[in-house]
């Protein structure tokens, strides 16, 4: 509960980091919209192009977070603790069974799952954990044999994560030795598992898919990534980044193909023998290592394999734990776990005031240090352009109260303020000389519940040194002592 409690704070005071969480909170925008999804996205809080890559697994669990605006790293911090909750379950069917050191052996996992990893850092980023809930699923109908189940399961992965395909070839080998007779039914459950989840978008637009799933990955890697990688420097775990700083480029695809042919080999002579799961999680890791971008967070997916693959062989002694009931029931538990934390990190009506002593720091970008003038504390906006931010734990519609001054006197032309809040222009105003409260009304499609970032922009600076008003030398453009969020004004 600590970690949720400090992945939640991090939500609500932290933007995204990265790309993935932003394409997909685009994209599942247009989707609501009623058009397709893939498409070429450009945000107000990226610089670049962004293609949607993923599958329709990935993204589409994200249009509940759209429809309620919640931070989509709501979803993302449930998958993070989903494993290490069951890894507590598991100890304690350990210790019931009087098996103390594989109970300590769980606790361990637990740790290591939420302290040992970088998980904090990847809960700004995380866009895969959204599917990460189903490997305990996949895990425990392979370890029960279902293969049918099982199939139609790593078909969904499929079509959530492309990397996931590389698994497919080592389960159709342990089908066909444990059941050759099922084998074909079992490969068409995993067909058809796909192509139906495929169908409605190739129809919608193949053209355009093709372009975001297939080729706009690939063009982008090599374009922008690999000249970052042939560096000198560790940037990635893998192969591909050695190759490129050897000026062997053109290896990496053979040696991905070399790499996952040999597991394939192996796989082939020990399942059978050997339970399949680690020697799919085997796969997943050799095209991982090899992989056009070997970044680290690939990994995840095949650490959290082999851990889901020990659950589901340690609560075999539990079968209450191994049901769909027990899974989904965990995964609400989460969730509601996470909306206590929201509202206990964030307020519905948040206040920041300059001078308040804070590491979240709430005036983002753009001020110079507080300052006091009579009992009120302030900060001068430096420049054109501030950040604020503004945790919520309510997307309801409110007003946003500056409480503020404008450096300029009464005979220039009055100052001229554009606030936008997450993107969305709220209002352009102009404000007059001296103290006052500026109202601006923000409706509930520009908020998120999570983090906020109110961004103020201005149409002109004045210098007091320039002036003739003193010796200040910076260009000033706003002082502002605090921001309320209250209820809507009727």
């Amino acid at each position: 509960m600590i970690a949720v409690y400090r992945w939640t704070r991090l939500m609500a005071w932290q933007p995204y980091h990265a790309d993935m969480l932003i394409v997909i909170r685009e994209a599942t925008r247009r989707f609501l919209n009623g058009h397709t999804p893939y498409a070429t996205y450009r945000s107000y809080d990226t610089t670049w192009d962004m293609a949607m890559p993923y599958g329709p697994v990935l993204w589409v669990p994200y249009v509940a977070p759209q429809l309620l605006r919640l931070d989509f790293r709501f979803v993302t911090i449930i998958g993070e603790v989903f494993a290490p909750i069951w890894c507590g379950v598991a100890g304690i069917v350990e210790a019931c069974r009087g098996r103390i050191a594989a109970a300590i052996a769980w606790l361990g996992a637990l740790a290591a799952l939420v302290l040992a990893l970088d998980v904090q850092g990847f809960t700004l980023i995380g866009h895969t954990p959204v599917y990460w809930p189903l490997l305990l699923l996949l895990a425990v109908t392979i370890r029960k044999r279902q293969w049918t189940e099982a199939a139609c399961l790593l078909g969904i992965l499929v079509v959530a994560r492309t990397t996931m395909v590389t698994m497919v070839p080592v389960f159709v080998m342990a089908v066909w030795r444990a059941d050759r007779r099922r084998a074909p039914a079992v490969l068409a459950v995993l067909t058809i598992t796909i192509a139906v989840a495929l169908a409605p978008f190739i129809a919608w637009d193949y053209r355009v898919m093709w372009e975001s799933m297939v080729l706009s990955y690939p063009r982008v890697m090599k374009a922008a990534v690999w000249p970052v990688l042939a560096r000198p420097g560790m940037e990635t775990i893998g192969v591909t980044e050695w190759l490129l700083e050897q000026h062997r480029e053109w290896l990496v695809t053979p040696v991905q193909i070399a790499a996952m042919v040999g597991v394939y080999a192996a796989a082939w002579a020990a399942i059978g023998r050997a339970h399949p799961l680690p020697w799919m999680a085997l796969a997943l890791f050799a095209f991982s290592m090899t992989t056009l971008y070997p970044v680290h967070y690939l990994y995840y997916d095949v650490l959290l394999l082999l851990v889901c693959g020990a659950l589901a062989e340690t609560l075999e002694a539990a079968p209450g734990c191994t049901s769909l009931k027990a899974w989904a029931l965990s995964l609400i538990a989460l969730a509601a776990v996470m909306f206590v934390a929201v509202r206990t990190v964030a307020s519905p009506f948040p206040r920041v005031a300059a001078g308040q002593v804070s590491s979240d720091r709430p005036f983002r970008a753009g001020f110079a240090a507080s300052e006091r003038d009579g009992s009120r504390d302030f900060s001068w906006i430096v420049g054109n352009d501030a950040r604020i931010v503004l945790p919520r734990s309510s997307a309801a519609a409110a007003d946003i109260v500056l409480t503020a001054q404008s450096p300029f006197d009464d005979e220039p032309p009055p100052q001229r303020m554009a606030a936008i809040l997450n993107g969305t222009l709220l209002t352009e105003t102009a404000i007059p000389a001296g103290w006052q409260e500026i109202r601006i009304a923000a409706p509930r499609s520009a908020w998120w519940i999570g983090f906020n970032e109110l961004r103020l922009v201005f149409s002109s600076t004045v210098s007091p040194r320039a002036a003739g008003a003193g010796d200040d030398p910076r260009p000033l453009a706003l002082g502002l002592s605090r921001v309320d969020v209250v209820k809507r004004k009727e």
